[in-house]
């Protein structure tokens, strides 16, 4: 059995409640609205990895789904995981999984060198792609819109605000990694 971790979890707790309001912070467009809540999940993902990161991203949707209204239309409880964002909401498990994984993986092989950040950049990408996937599938169902028109909703109007969302990221990454004390 393993010893738990403290600071992992009290970090996972405050990357849920960051979750929580960066949510909340958002530009209603229709149907699907920007929102900051992927730099969250950018941040657990890369900060604690593929097991907390997912597991601070479980907590969140269990505190939305306990009737929090801390999604990016102010509502929680069931009713958040029926309308057309749904699929962004339960993306953002996989998400933070995809990027702690493959984060994890360029840090512990090319410690402290370009590859890192390269390997930062393909993480959010990659993590990004997967929460695309997981709202074009939802969005596909929950519209009955064939993949053009969904992608044409739920991808394109988002590309240019998440390429400055992962931007920000890499820069505050280093800095936030020597400010926790991450290795």
């Amino acid at each position: 059995m393993s010893k738990i971790d403290i600071k992992s979890i009290v970090l996972c707790a405050f990357f849920c409640a960051l979750t929580c309001v960066f949510s909340i912070v958002s530009i209603q467009i229709q149907p699907i609205p920007i929102t900051m809540a992927t730099v969250a999940v950018y941040f657990s993902g890369v900060i604690l990895g593929p097991k907390y990161g997912t597991a601070s991203q479980v907590v969140y949707l269990i505190v939305v789904l306990a009737g929090l209204p801390c999604t990016s239309k102010l509502v929680g409880g069931v009713s958040a995981f029926t309308g057309p964002t749904a699929g962004f909401l339960l993306g953002y498990v996989p998400m933070a999984l995809v990027i702690g994984l493959v984060y994890y993986f360029f840090k512990k092989k090319f410690n402290n060198s370009p590859m890192q950040k390269l390997g930062l950049v393909l993480a959010m990408v990659a993590g990004t792609f997967v929460c695309y996937l997981c709202g074009l599938i939802w969005y596909m169902i929950y519209s009955s819109t064939n993949i053009y028109s969904a992608f044409m909703v739920c991808v394109v109007p988002f590309l240019i605000g998440d390429i400055a969302k992962i931007v920000l990221v890499v820069v505050s990454v280093p800095k936030l990694e020597k400010f926790l004390k991450i290795s």
